[in-house]
């Protein structure tokens, strides 16, 4: 869904955006929300870049604009999204687009909301239900983000500043809905950021862990991130017109947090029959006039009055832990 505000001030050569038609998608799961003769905002589908590198031979979304818009104004990106992560980005059309979207990007950027998966796991603290993280980000020789250690001077000295604002919207036994706001926008900073708690994000092969990869339904055929640029709201910098645009994100969202559920309720469920089956023979075998249900709740209190063993993850201060990736050496700047 893509909506535009008129009101407020303008400024420069006034054009309404070409909407209808020209709108939907292009390619490879690509599609237009907004275009006009100085941006473009798209929809970019997970598994694909949003710019090339050097020896990169395969089609990014900047390659799908370029040949929907050929001529002398160049399509340019102004900022990038993940290859895994999918959802709502702008390009220029042309360098003085480019130049206007770029200088100005922290003041007529009102608003980026991601939604994402973040995994719960039993050995870690849940997330509050909001909060910020504000934990500065480094990067390793792999162009890696993470969150030094206090105790790593060199690393927290080249560090840049990073806030994201984080609410829980639904909850689950092994993860949870995560909706999060970008205060800053470095790389990697959701997914860094979340990892820093406990709580990285599903599918992700860099911070998460081997069990958290996630499959999209109906048969598609890689696993992805579970990340998704939901809003992006700016101020054109041509027209001073007030735009806010939003997609969904993928339905399968829901359904990790829900298929955790499901799957809580279930172990919960049977964990109850064989309590209460457990306690009828117990009951009968020892003569004892407890009745069943009566039995079965002491069961339940004398097992979680047990003591635990704490397991070997419980006993490691997390949030200082650096994926093993992250731990190579860095380069001399």
């Amino acid at each position: 869904m893509a909506n535009g505000s008129r009101s407020g001030p303008k400024s420069g050569p006034q054009r309404g955006p070409q909407r209808g038609s020209q709108r939907g998608p292009v390619a490879r799961g690509l599609a237009v929300l907004f275009e006009d003769k100085w941006l473009v905002v798209i929809s970019k589908p997970a598994g694909m870049l949003s710019v090339g590198y050097p020896g990169f031979r395969g089609k990014t979304a900047q390659d799908v604009l370029a040949a929907r818009y050929p001529g002398r104004d160049r399509i340019a990106c102004v900022h990038r999204l993940d290859r895994d992560t999918s959802g709502v980005m702008v390009y220029a059309r042309g360098a003085e687009a480019k130049k206007r979207m770029m200088s100005a990007w922290s003041t007529i950027v009102t608003e980026r909301t991601y939604r994402c998966v973040a995994l719960a796991p039993r050995d870690i603290p849940p997330l509050a239900d909001e909060g910020t993280i504000d934990a500065p980000l480094a990067y390793n020789v792999h162009d890696v983000a993470y969150v030094p250690r206090p105790s790593d001077a060199r690393a927290r000295a080249d560090a840049l500043h990073a806030v994201t604002r984080y609410r829980v919207l639904a909850r689950g036994s092994r993860a949870d809905l995560v909706e999060c706001e970008l205060e800053t926008g470095r790389k990697n900073q959701i997914r860094a950021h979340l990892a820093y708690l406990g709580h990285p994000i599903a599918g992700d092969e860099v911070y998460g862990r081997a069990a958290s990869r996630v499959a999209e339904p109906r048969g598609h055929a890689a696993n992805r991130l579970a990340l998704h640029a939901r809003v992006l709201a700016f101020v054109h910098p041509f027209t001073g017109e007030a735009l806010r645009f939003e997609e969904p994100e993928p339905a399968f969202f829901a359904r990790e947090i829900g298929a955790a559920q499901s799957a809580a309720q279930g172990a919960a469920q049977s964990a109850a029959r064989g309590a209460a089956q457990g306690a009828t023979r117990s009951s009968t075998a020892d003569d004892i006039s407890t009745t069943p249900a009566k039995r079965a709740t002491i069961d339940d209190k004398n097992k979680k009055g047990a003591p635990r063993a704490p397991s070997k993850a419980s006993r490691t201060n997390r949030r200082d832990t650096i994926p093993p990736n992250h731990r190579a050496k860095r380069k001399t700047r």
